[in-house]
């Protein structure tokens, strides 16, 4: 069987989730076929070219400010304005379907490519994503937001038409609609270190929280931080506070022995601080639903605790197991692709 994916380019937790499906699909011997994913300005990142050949068009992509918020009327203004080279990719991503005739085609949240589904009723589709949770009886309300809401239920429909949903979750529950999955991680992040060092790891997705972050440690002296994020400038910092570049690799190993984790709402660096049970502090993006959702959901189930600002007087001391669910997700993928 052939299979095709499509793959949400903004941030790396829908790239990274693709590379774990496609090299679970690989030892059962399935024809990988190329990954339909949006251009993006500085390119895509070199672990995933090097892995998937890659079918690149212009795409839908979110506005945010200089402080990490979404910009909604922004947003909408762009997509608006956008809509013939939107027009466009999704004619070439229907010609390069029915040229390539695949049997499957795994989405991982890309709407162009969800909406293919309406052309093609032939081919199976499966679709991958934790914001297909938040839309289930089970997943914890978060209040507010109501704009934003509207947008990702829209998102979640365009991506999914006629497919198999596959909602990723930090815990197990049970919903009709849809398969949960627990996180699909890196290769890497499943082999632990029983090593642990004596400081607390933080990722910052905006550069503009170094200032908050050092003045919170003048006031914790006593905790020692190693902090990533995409440097662009210098920042005056001090002796308790490290600064590196991003680096997935070092963050990997940095991950695997410090003593706690203060991140933001994403989706795949609280999963895997839960996989290497690290107390976890998560601090959402302003305006931001979703990571606000994840944070909330996390709170509420005893993975973490989030606050608006950095404080790292409020990291928990413990993270809660839950190993077994984590380690589970190849038996969850067995079922997901039983049909084939």
């Amino acid at each position: 069987m052939k299979v095709l994916f499509g793959v949400q380019s903004e941030g790396n937790g829908h790239m990274t989730q693709a590379l774990c499906v496609q090299e679970y699909l690989k030892t059962r011997n399935y024809e990988i076929g190329p990954a339909f994913v949006s251009k993006k300005k500085k390119g895509l990142a070199k672990y995933f070219t090097d892995s998937f050949e890659t079918y690149e068009y212009e795409g839908f992509d979110f506005v945010f400010g200089k402080d990490g918020k979404v910009i909604i009327w922004q947003t909408f203004l762009k997509g608006c304005i956008e809509m013939p080279k939107l027009l466009y990719s999704f004619i070439k991503i229907c010609a390069k379907i029915k040229k390539e005739k695949p049997d499957v085609i795994v989405n991982f949240y890309e709407p162009l490519v969800g909406l293919t589904a309406l052309f093609f009723r032939d081919i199976k589709y499966i679709s991958f994503g934790h914001q297909y949770a938040m839309e289930s009886d089970s997943y914890p309300l978060t209040t507010g937001f109501y704009f934003q809401k509207l947008f990702l239920g829209i998102i979640n429909v365009v991506s999914s038409i006629n497919a198999k949903i596959v909602a990723l979750s930090y815990y197990k529950f049970e919903d009709p609609e849809m398969i949960i999955c627990p996180p699909i991680l890196r290769k890497e992040s499943y082999i632990k270190s029983k090593k642990q060092e004596d400081f607390v790891l933080v990722y910052l997705m905006n550069e503009d929280m170094v200032s908050q972050l050092v003045d919170n440690a003048a006031i914790h002296p006593d905790i020692n931080i190693e902090c990533f994020t995409k440097l662009t400038r210098k920042h005056q910092t001090i002796s308790n506070v490290k600064l590196y570049n991003l680096d997935g690799q070092l963050f990997q190993e940095k991950m695997k022995v410090c003593s706690a984790v203060v991140c933001s709402g994403g989706f795949e660096t609280s999963s895997e601080a839960i996989l290497h049970n690290k107390p976890l502090l998560m601090i959402p993006l302003p305006n931001h639903f979703e990571q606000y959702a994840n944070c909330n959901d996390a709170q509420i189930h005893g993975f973490a605790k989030f606050n608006s600002r950095i404080d790292l007087s409020l990291i928990p001391e413990l993270q809660k197991n839950n190993d077994e669910w984590f380690y589970s997700y190849k038996e969850v993928l067995d079922e997901v692709f039983s049909f084939m």
